[in-house]
């Protein structure tokens, strides 16, 4: 083998190193710069990912500040039919009050009245009472018909006379 030969040989497997050494180089940048690809995808998935968990905690701090205003809604609510249910029974009892007022001012004044036997009164039955002593409650036209009366309709004692 001769020199030029062997030198040859040489240069060739110079050439063959190198060119396998760009193709290994290209390879491994292509490589690399579809890493780096990937790791931004990832970066964005991720930073996507955070916002998504963001948007979630946010949604779960806005519903548990609305379920404590529910919350809060709803003991006021209950308070208020606390207080509307104590009203209600203080008006029940304000109306029993004026009732047994209003019983006890007509049982003073059926005492007070000559026409009202109270005896009968008592049992429960007052305006009936008024109604059988008093003829012109009864539908006892005997007053009217008396011969001493003149012919106008009795008048009430209590109305004015307007000429």
């Amino acid at each position: 083998m001769d020199t030029t030969a062997v030198v040859w040989i040489v240069v060739g497997i110079v050439v063959l190193v190198v060119v396998l050494g760009l193709v290994f180089f290209i390879a491994r940048r292509r490589r690399q710069e579809h890493e780096r690809a990937e790791r931004a995808e990832a970066q964005k998935r991720a930073a996507e990912l955070r916002k998504k968990a963001e948007e979630v905690e946010f949604n779960a701090r806005e519903s548990e500040v609305q379920a404590a205003r529910a919350k809060a809604e709803a003991e006021q609510a209950k308070l208020d039919a606390e207080r509307l249910h104590r009203e209600a029974e203080k008006r029940q009892a304000d109306a029993s009050d004026l009732r047994q007022d209003s019983a006890d001012k007509a049982r003073h004044a059926d005492a007070m009245d000559p026409n009202v036997d109270t005896n009968t009164a008592e049992a429960g039955h007052p305006e009936e009472q008024r109604q059988a002593v008093d003829p012109r409650r009864a539908g006892d036209n005997s007053v009217e018909s008396r011969p001493d009366s003149d012919s106008n309709p009795p008048q009430d004692p209590h109305r004015q006379n307007n000429p």
